[in-house]
């Protein structure tokens, strides 16, 4: 959950949509070569717990990584993550920015994302669902009965 609370939305129209944030990122296949592509993170208040992140190479398919928001967020602040994915910020660069490391089967990519940017849009998507609200009005008894059905 962020430590920065997201500004009051008292007055503001209810917002239902899905937040998206196109922006560039860059994969480091060495500490000198980095190359440019196009990402897309897409955040659902029908799916409050995550956010899409959806990876589009200059050539090939576009790959979709499903995080928790909560640990995107994280990343932002902080070393977090383990297994499959890994994020940390570093203000070593001319413009702060995350690190997202990706592991599946065995192969690892690391990418360098726009940290100020993620951020804000990060928060931004707390005003959509603030954080502790994420499951207000699921239904938990007809969670467990279609888990219990599936028996």
């Amino acid at each position: 959950m962020p430590d920065k609370q997201p500004e009051s939305t008292a007055g503001r129209p209810a917002l239902d949509h899905i937040s998206s944030l196109p922006m560039r990122v860059h994969r480091i296949l060495w500490p000198s070569s980095r190359l440019p592509m196009r990402a897309a993170f897409h955040y659902d208040p029908g799916d409050p717990l995550t956010v899409d992140v959806c990876l589009r190479p200059p050539h090939g398919l576009t790959v979709t990584w499903v995080i928790s928001r909560d640990l995107l967020f994280e990343g932002t602040q902080g070393h977090t993550g383990m297994g499959d994915v890994r994020l940390w910020p570093s203000m070593t660069h001319p413009r702060p920015v995350m690190y997202m490391q990706l592991e599946s089967r065995g192969m690892t990519a690391l990418f360098e994302v726009g940290l100020s940017t993620l951020e804000a849009w990060l928060l931004s998507t707390y005003d959509l669902v603030p954080p502790g609200t994420e499951l207000d009005g699921f239904d938990w008894d007809l969670f467990v009965e279609r888990l219990l059905g599936d028996a």
